[in-house]
């Protein structure tokens, strides 16, 4: 007993740094989950723009929202890269468009749709107290009309239709979507459930996943470190007994 207690001061050192050693891991891993909640980098939006504002251009905005989803939905699992995405998109834009205008023609709305896929301009986001700047995001963007309406948007590549984000829809400042544009008061009023489909479905499941890791990952580092420190004192316990 009295050799170890002769190592005690340094077992105790080795045990101390351990216990920080630990605490620095499990940091660094909640911080790593939260950095996965991001929109990266590397990703393309997607945005329908209302004609207008009213409640008939944006019922027919929900309706060109739906059947695009549809679409989306059949070309299959979005590619693993953003190269490959990006093809993949540029070879349906046509597609999108045509779809676009069916809707409108059948809605009899009195106006086209013009689809494009470039950098084009933002507002700032916030989502789950995280602040997306305003800027130009490379995105799908279709613009109904004259574009001076609410729009709803989300991400197609990686596929992270951000539920809350697409809940609500944003004022566009202008035909040319050159201006900063607003957020709006007003959100889509009729349920989200059918407007993503494959992505939605994705995005969805993934974030729920990440939210309740999220949320486990606090009572979780809490229980480890606790168990860690319980071992330790009742190994000082015993060696200095």
């Amino acid at each position: 007993m009295r050799g170890l207690r002769h190592y005690g001061p340094f077992i105790l050192l080795f045990l101390v740094g351990v216990v920080g050693f630990s605490t620095f891991a499990v940091r660094n891993a909640a911080a790593d989950a939260e950095g996965d909640a991001l929109i990266p980098n590397e990703a393309i939006r997607i945005r329908i723009i209302a004609n207008s504002d009213g409640d008939r251009d944006q019922a027919v905005k929900r309706q060109v929202r739906d059947e695009v989803a549809r679409l989306i939905d059949s070309w299959g699992a979005m590619p693993d890269t953003i190269e490959d995405a990006r093809s993949l998109i540029k070879s349906h834009l046509d597609e999108v468009e045509k779809t676009a205008n069916r809707v409108l023609k059948k809605e009899k709305a009195g106006y086209a749709a013009k689809t494009v896929l470039a950098k084009v301009d933002f507002p700032t986001k916030t989502f789950e107290g995280k602040e997306y700047p305003a800027g130009k995001y490379e995105a799908l963007r279709v613009t109904l009309g004259d574009g001076k309406g609410a729009n709803w948007w989300c991400v197609l590549f990686p596929p992270l239709c951000l539920t809350a984000a697409t809940a609500a829809d944003d004022r566009d400042a202008g035909p040319d979507q050159a201006k900063v544009e607003q957020a709006s008061a007003k959100g889509d009023k009729q349920p989200k459930a059918q407007a993503v489909k494959s992505n939605a479905k994705t995005a969805q499941g993934g974030a729920e996943k990440q939210a309740a890791a999220q949320q486990q990952e606090k009572p979780h580092a809490k229980f480890f470190l606790w168990v860690l420190l319980e071992k330790l004192f009742a190994f000082l316990r015993a060696l200095f007994s």
